[in-house]
């Protein structure tokens, strides 16, 4: 029996107008499936059977392959779309199969992670997709000379499959050891516990990403030499927290690292008291606003402000949830926490804090030349203030200067300023000279 070609008009001079196809999907197919249920993968397959033409076949096969490959269960999936050619085929109809590979029953990497103003050597071992819903068990570890050591036992399971797709619903439960060094303060916290996290996407009034987020955790502060001030000393042995986290972000820039336009804005807010010995509320928030100016010039306005209290009259503030006012991720031209309240020469952290930043990006001179790798830079003029245990200007930090940014993978970015120290006070730490700085959040 000849197969049926589909009824595709003779080319012209122009160019197609496939909206003019008429073309309708009898079947979609999902090959590859060894340890996935069907239901997992039956939503890809929604939008295709409404089409009316060829073109939306193309676009909605688009839309399904990116989803598939949302799903976490393959780790590639190929398309092909045919001629409709079983016994029940509908004129004008096609068939779209998806091929795909499943991920392997054990993935493993190595690779490395940026934190604010540090780097580490992060390795995992996933177990993927195993119960054939698109569960996975994760077991992570990082490792950084400078500060923060974890190692983290991760469950985790989507809901994209569901109605709210769109919401991209998450789940997760991890058991995790972390540990984090405050050389600049001579301790050492240890944390041990066990954090459940539900994340979701709102879109009315506008897109929000929600997180909400439950710790159960033993923290224990040891000191990290002698001479090390009481005021820190007396934090010292195990606590028992039981915390509370809701993170909301609101993101429109049109790139994460050298944003030309968009707003910004994260916010994460934690009451600790619902058992154990630890009893605080706190809030800390990030927002930045960039608008293009002239040339590929692009004015941008940083600030962050944070602050934590204890919610009874008789319990004392951990050390490491205060605040470390100083780097290049909160103060310019000044040490990590060089401006901040001190014992005997020691920092402390400080109850509440604020910063803000002024920046004008460029890109380089001769960029044109240079296209690829030219993208990947900026330079800057930037003016940075910000004060701590007090939301007035009186006694405030200012730091200015310039400086050469370089973007790292799609999130991060490095940066190595020439800060000057503008307004700085007796036993403050500064930089007055060149300054390094590795992160994902700037002010």
């Amino acid at each position: 029996m000849p197969r049926r070609r589909a009824n595709v008009p003779a080319p012209t001079a122009g160019k197609v107008d496939l909206t003019k196809l008429p073309a309708r999907v009898d079947r979609v197919i999902v090959s590859g499936l060894s340890r996935t249920h069907n239901d997992y993968v039956m939503k890809a397959a929604e939008g295709l059977f409404k089409v009316t033409n060829f073109q939306d076949v193309m676009l909605e096969a688009m839309n399904a392959n990116s989803y598939l490959n949302e799903l976490g269960i393959f780790k590639e999936v190929n398309i092909k779309i045919d001629v409709s050619h079983a016994p029940d085929a509908t004129p004008n109809g096609y068939e779209v199969t998806f091929k795909g590979k499943e991920l392997s029953r054990l993935v493993g990497s190595i690779g490395t992670e940026v934190g604010q103003n540090e780097g580490s050597l992060r390795t995992e071992l996933t177990i993927p997709n195993i119960f054939g819903r698109g569960e996975s068990l994760a077991l992570q570890g990082s490792y950084s000379s400078t500060r923060a050591n974890d190692v983290t036992l991760k469950f985790w399971k989507s809901f994209f499959h569901t109605r709210l797709f769109e919401n991209r619903p998450e789940f997760s439960l991890s058991v995790f050891r972390h540990i984090d060094r405050m050389d600049i303060s001579s301790f050492q916290n240890s944390n041990l516990g066990l954090m459940g996290d539900f994340s979701i996407s709102t879109f009315f009034p506008f897109q929000l990403r929600h997180s909400f987020q439950y710790e159960s955790s033993v923290r224990e502060i040891s000191i990290l030499g002698k001479s090390v001030p009481f005021a820190i000393r007396e934090h010292c042995g195990p606590r028992l927290a039981s915390v509370l986290r809701y993170i909301v972000g609101y993101d429109q820039r049109d790139n994460p690292v050298f944003p030309s336009q968009g707003i910004m804005v994260k916010s994460t807010s934690e009451y600790s008291g619902l058992g154990g010995n630890i009893s605080y509320m706190s809030n800390n928030t990030h927002a930045e606003v960039s608008v293009p100016v002239i040339g590929g010039i692009v004015a941008q306005l940083c600030g962050r402000i944070g602050i934590v209290n204890p919610t009874k009259s008789s319990s004392d503030l951990p050390i490491s949830n205060l605040f470390y006012v100083g780097g290049p991720q909160t103060l310019r031209g000044f040490r990590f926490g060089g401006a901040g309240p001190r014992v005997d020469g020691t920092a402390i952290g400080a109850q509440s804090y604020w910063s803000a930043g002024f920046h004008l990006w460029s890109p380089l001179p001769f960029s044109g030349v240079f296209k690829g790798l030219s993208n990947n830079f900026r330079t800057h003029l930037f003016y940075n203030l910000g004060n701590f245990n007090s939301f007035t200007t009186e006694n405030m930090r200012s730091a200015a200067g310039i400086g050469l940014a370089f973007k790292l993978a799609q999130r991060a970015r490095i940066e190595l300023n020439y800060c000057v120290p503008i307004q700085k006070y007796q036993g403050d730490k500064t930089v007055n000279g060149f300054q390094f700085g590795i992160g994902y959040e700037f002010v």
